[in-house]
């Protein structure tokens, strides 16, 4: 396993529809690796240096020769591990009810985009730990404007009435509000989503809160792309029945 003792490391895992899912950002004090190790199993992910990194290493035999000569000293050092896995472990079991939940809405039928993105509020706050208020946003190509479409949480009405368009990436807007940008197909965002915990948020958990956001991010820009799609095509239709039958027909 890996100790970090300078800079980051990037924990990572490719997926069948290419490149690869960021499962963790490290830092320094951070392990990795630690489930081969012990276990003597193949890797689950991989380990990319994000910057500069200086790692100390503890193999097997190491382990071995230590729990042999100071077994009071590891018996501190497996506890620690075990805190830090089930840590670990129940982030990622959060993310994957968090999924679970969110994708039987991504395959309701809703026939408008707005619809869609307050049931997705009403479904994310109160799977968020912690006292969060959420706030949903959609483009307008026509106006590009972006206008506020729904609220959930007790501060939610509190949330911008609009955001900019120019800044289309996934941010932290201060240390308790994290905004989701809902990437389609065009560079420009369908949408976006804001969550705001009352209190501000450490450098860790903003960082864990993010990936799973990310993560649910995917999920939602592609289902938000085909209610655009379905829209369009519907709108598509009457038009070409009003010039086949008249403006008095009614699709």
């Amino acid at each position: 396993m890996f100790f970090i003792a300078h800079g980051d490391v990037r924990i990572e895992k490719r997926v069948e529809t290419g490149g690869a899912k960021e499962l963790a950002l490290l830092s320094p004090g951070d392990t990795f690796g630690e489930m081969a190790l012990i276990e003597g199993s193949t890797r689950a992910a991989g380990a990319v240096a994000h910057t500069d990194v200086t790692l100390f290493v503890l193999g097997k035999d190491g382990l071995d020769r230590w729990v042999r000569s100071d077994p009071l000293t590891t018996v501190g050092f497996f506890v620690e591990l075990l805190r830090v896995t089930s840590h670990r472990l129940r982030v990622a079991a959060e993310e994957i009810v968090l999924l679970y939940d969110l994708g039987h809405l991504t395959v309701e039928r809703f026939e408008e985009e707005s619809v869609f993105l307050r049931a997705v509020l009403h479904c994310l706050v109160p799977h968020l730990d912690g006292d969060w208020s959420g706030a949903a946003y959609l483009y307008n190509e026509f106006s590009q404007d972006v206008a506020r479409v729904g609220t959930e949480g007790p501060r939610g009405e509190t949330l911008p009435e609009t955001l900019p368009i120019a800044r289309s990436e996934n941010r932290w807007l201060d240390d308790a509000s994290f905004c989701l940008a809902l990437t389609g197909k065009a560079a420009t965002p369908l949408g976006f989503l804001v969550a705001r915990n009352a209190t501000a948020m450490s450098a860790r958990a903003r960082q864990e809160f993010g990936l799973t956001l990310t993560a649910a991010g995917h999920l939602l820009a592609s289902a938000l792309q085909n209610i655009k799609h379905d829209s369009e095509e519907r709108l598509r239709a009457r038009l070409e029945s009003q010039r086949t039958y008249g403006p008095a027909f009614q699709a």
